[in-house]
């Protein structure tokens, strides 16, 4: 019989105390332990371990600790004939130990013993073949705190993020094609500054971010989303990003470097997060903090994010094939000096929730706060369903943001077509840094026609600019996209427009340059006529 003081049994022996300690008074993030999974998943019984060292249960707390100093980095089921059984020696003679301590008897201990052998192993033989070990845990990674070095989430396992989880300085996350990313109650995933995410998703396996509540049960806020931190250049001095505790240094970003590379974030979906932390500071389904021009996002999928889809505080990122569905404010946000470039770009608000499409801000407080936001608009489509129960705008562009917006089509939304607010915002026209081109604009506000506010009065705020009178010569008003299906509900996603569409013959000549499809002369995020979307394959609209 192996010495019951050897480090393997010892460490087996904690193991099962700890084990049993859960069972019989378990622990808040922790469920039912599968005793086999403990034995033979080295990560698994480290993140447990962990887990307990930090237990508000003084018992468990006390395992976790002691369990910290002798666990080792490898499966502890050993051993040919046992193993065939579903058996460790060393298993069976720490559980014997343990009772054979309570025996007066040799034959009483190997009694005892022998029992001891055979519960266990019913135990882990059953865990071996259960379909919930596997499922739950095989399949299933916690994760929580901060992520160091090179971290590789494959997709042969559901992520689970418990609390925010950082990227911290110098980590580099990569997530598999096909993984799947599920957010708890509260949590977040935070790529700091200095470190980078690489996930590159497929048109057939797309990366997917989620809520960890069931399927049919979700909503919209359940986690709060992805933000990726960089070092390019924003306008506002110490800049850190909502939703975090202030002073919290992992939250800040800006910097210098223009081209400052975040990651690659490609064929995601972002699904029902944007938790409110507290009163008007909440996180949306992406934030993008002073990101870089090096920086990669494209083909993602917003989805129901209960606050802004998308909203971007400075730097210099581009957006490319991006969708935003059913945002409960804004689809996209902006401020801080950005100065990216998008090119197709399908915005569609719901009915029932959400404000802008558009909401574009340099400065709250200094309008002329430089750099300058100043990003560059082609191929998009923004589209509502003429809510009776909100005022949804397309664009109100406002403190002094500047912007250039070509080849757009703009759709159903039952307020303005675009306000521009703050005499700030309008100098941008004259001074070259706010322009518009392509633009066709149809179905907005009472009766379909009426395109912009009469901002008379007390509801001139922007030092009388009249939108009518500049849109009028800037713009196609009331000449209808031609789409293939007109949206009436949340179910609805064919964006198309017909082969006929004045869209084919009213844009603006794209810009040259690797980042520009130059071929895409037409209006609107997709080609008229075209029989396939590119969200096609890759997207979903789940309604919970």
């Amino acid at each position: 019989m192996t010495d019951v003081s050897s480090p393997r049994a010892k460490l087996v022996e904690m193991l099962w105390q700890l084990k049993l300690s859960y069972d019989k008074q378990g622990d808040k993030g922790v469920r039912y332990i599968h005793f086999n999974t403990l034995l033979n998943d080295p990560d698994y019984r480290k993140e447990l371990i962990e887990q307990a060292a930090v237990s508000s249960n003084a018992e468990i707390r006390e395992l976790g600790v002691g369990l910290r100093s002798i666990n080792v980095h490898s499966a502890l089921t050993q051993g040919r004939h046992d193993r065939a059984l579903g058996v460790n020696p060393d298993i069976a003679e720490t559980v014997g130990y343990k009772q054979a301590a309570k025996a007066e008897s040799k034959p009483m201990r190997k009694s005892l013993l022998g029992i001891g052998v055979l519960l266990l192993g019913g135990l882990i033989g059953a865990a071996l073949f259960s379909d919930d070990v596997k499922g739950l845990y095989s399949s299933t990674k916690l994760v929580s705190g901060s992520l160091h070095g090179d971290q590789l989430w494959t997709s042969d396992k559901t992520w689970v993020l418990d609390g925010i989880v950082y990227a911290e300085a110098g980590a580099r996350l990569i997530i598999e094609a096909g993984t799947v990313v599920q957010g708890r109650e509260g949590s977040a995933l935070l790529i700091t500054r200095d470190a980078t995410i690489q996930a590159r998703g497929t048109a057939s396996q797309p990366i997917v971010f989620t809520s960890a509540v069931a399927a049919g049960k979700r909503k919209a806020g359940d986690w709060g989303g992805l933000v990726l931190l960089g070092n390019a250049p924003v306008n506002t001095a110490d800049a850190q990003i909502e939703g975090l505790t202030a002073g919290d240094t992992r939250g800040m970003f800006g910097g210098v470097d223009a081209s400052d590379n975040c990651g690659v974030l490609e064929y995601a979906r972002i699904e029902f997060a944007g938790y409110e932390v507290y009163a008007n500071n909440e996180l949306n389904g992406l934030t993008l903090g002073g990101c870089g021009s090096k920086t990669i996002v494209r083909n993602v999928q917003v989805h129901r994010a209960l606050d802004d889809g998308i909203e971007i505080f400075g730097g210099s990122v581009d957006l490319r094939h991006i969708l935003i569905t059913g945002a409960a404010d804004d689809s996209l946000d902006w401020d801080m000096g950005w100065s990216g470039r998008v090119q197709f770009l399908q915005v569609q608000q719901y009915p029932s929730i959400g404000d802008n499409a558009f909401e574009a801000d340099n400065d709250e407080f200094n309008h002329n706060a430089g750099p300058v936001s100043e990003p560059t608009f082609y191929n998009v489509t923004l589209q509502s369903m003429q809510s009776s129960e909100r005022h949804q705008r397309a664009m109100t562009l406002r403190r002094g943001t500047g912007g250039h917006f070509y080849n757009m089509v703009i759709d159903g939304f039952s307020g303005e077509a675009i306000d521009i607010k703050d005499p700030s915002t309008v100098a941008r026209i004259d001074q070259g840094l706010l322009s518009f081109g392509g633009l066709l604009i149809s179905d907005i506000g009472s009766g379909g026609r009426a395109y912009f506010a009469d901002e008379a009065g007390e509801q001139n705020d922007d030092g009388g600019f009249d939108e009518a009178a500049y849109f009028a010569k800037t713009a196609e008003l009331g000449n209808s996209p031609q789409f293939v299906q007109r949206l009436q509900s949340e179910a609805d996603h064919d964006y198309r427009l017909a082969a006929s569409s004045p869209a084919r013959n009213k844009a603006q000549a794209v810009p040259q340059g690797e980042f520009w499809d130059e071929a895409a002369n037409y209006c609107g995020a997709f080609r008229p006529g075209v029989a396939a979307m590119w969200t096609d394959g890759w997207t979903s609209y789940p309604v919970n």
